[in-house]
């Protein structure tokens, strides 16, 4: 049970990192870039640490 909750964060992180990669992409704002730019950093990191726990 643990390792399919692990691995539905994993995803979940994977996911909130490209959507706020391609959000960042077609932003117009650079104040708004760079927030966008600090949530993908944050989901990144969440992945790579649950992705060496499974």
């Amino acid at each position: 049970m643990l390792k399919l909750l692990n691995k539905i964060k994993y995803y979940y992180h994977v996911f909130q990192l490209r959507h706020n990669q391609l959000l960042q992409q077609d932003c117009l704002s650079e104040e708004l870039r760079m927030k966008l730019k600090v949530k993908a950093i944050y989901h990144n990191s969440k992945a790579v640490e649950i992705g060496l726990k499974m």
